[in-house]
């Protein structure tokens, strides 16, 4: 059996009285194993899809992995690489944020209104990190999976009507 985290399945959450999310339990217990046990939650922003990601503190190491495999490729291939760059995009935009026991966590301010969040993120687990979207966002993208922006759309209707929150 592999140690790699393997994220999937979805979930909504809608902030609390605090401005605090929830995350969800399966989720939640992947990112502590990652995480060697600690309530520890990697947020940054996706570099192409517009929506945050989340991952516990073992995926730092494989970015950082993959960037050293990518500049060795890049040497062996004689084409030119900046590692210091691919670094910062992939690393130096994560914030590490503690959740309670229950899940309770805060957004990053900078990483909320990067991905245009308000009070409602919808969690989508696509393997080594989960994806977080502003739901309408993720519906008004239009590579994402029709079964997906279908399930989100209901949500966001349901709510409109106060059967969902």
């Amino acid at each position: 059996m592999s140690d790699v985290i393997l994220y999937s399945g979805n979930a909504f959450s809608v902030a609390d009285g605090k401005g605090r999310f929830v995350l969800p339990l399966e989720m939640r217990k992947l990112v502590t194993q990652a995480s060697g046990g600690q309530n520890r939650l990697c947020l940054s922003i996706h570099m192409d899809n517009g929506c945050a990601i989340g991952f516990g503190l073992s995926h730092k190491l494989h970015l950082f992995e993959e960037v050293e495999k990518l500049e060795a490729q890049a040497y062996e291939a004689g084409r030119p690489f900046n590692a210091d760059l691919e670094r910062e995009n992939r690393l130096g935009t994560i914030e590490d944020v503690n959740f309670d026991d229950g899940g309770r966590f805060f957004l990053h301010p900078d990483i909320k209104e990067e991905a245009g969040i308000d009070d409602a993120i919808f969690f989508y687990g696509v393997g080594r990190y989960f994806q977080i979207w502003k739901p309408e966002a993720l519906v008004a993208s239009p590579d994402r999976p029709a079964l997906i922006r279908n399930k989100v759309q209901r949500w966001i209707d349901a709510r409109a009507t106060g059967a969902a929150k």
